[in-house]
């Protein structure tokens, strides 16, 4: 079996195998798609670089800069904040939006104790929640949402005095509640 790169703009973009006997430009391929293929080994891989003649492995990706690092880090806070919680049982949404509802549910329950209301959970589950059910998942969802953020202040303290290098140690980081 012979193998072949198809190199384009000194990168290997595709790794081609062909049954033995068969040659690129004369049997397969029409010859100005055949002049963009190498001879290979096995262990060449789409992405290797093609420079004076020689295929080799693409040099290691630079290490992520404390910016991208401090924005990957707003990312998973922001998939922490908004991938839900539980409280009491009750799955609960934390997006933007359903953050939005329970305050408002909040403010009606502040002002009448014997408020209640049919609430859909983050499951799809319908319940019905009182006054201090709704107070009481109001208040686990801004003990969520500033965990959330405490968690993103420590990993970018982390990221400025270089404790933190790498978008592993970002993902590793004991995030709050972050879904899977």
């Amino acid at each position: 079996m012979a193998r072949y790169a198809r190199v384009d703009g000194g990168i290997v973009v595709e790794v081609i195998d062909l049954a033995d006997g068969l040659v690129p430009g004369v049997d397969l391929y029409t010859p100005a798609f055949a002049a963009g293929l190498v001879e290979c080994s096995a262990a060449v891989r789409q992405g290797w670089v093609y420079e004076g003649g020689e295929l080799s492995e693409p040099p290691p990706p630079p290490p992520p800069s404390q910016a991208d690092l401090a924005a990957y880090a707003a990312d998973k806070r922001w998939q922490a904040e908004t991938g839900g919680i539980t409280v009491a049982g009750v799955p609960v949404a934390t997006d933007d939006r359903s953050k939005t509802m329970i305050m408002g549910a909040r403010i009606k329950a502040d002002a009448d104790s014997s408020y209640t209301v049919g609430w859909k959970g983050a499951d799809g589950s319908f319940v019905s929640l009182t006054a201090p059910q709704i107070i009481a998942i109001s208040d686990a969802v801004l003990a969520h949402v500033d965990a959330c953020f405490a968690a993103e202040a420590a990993v970018a303290a982390a990221i400025t005095d270089g404790t933190v290098t790498t978008t592993q140690q970002v993902d590793d980081w004991p995030w709050p509640a972050l879904p899977t």
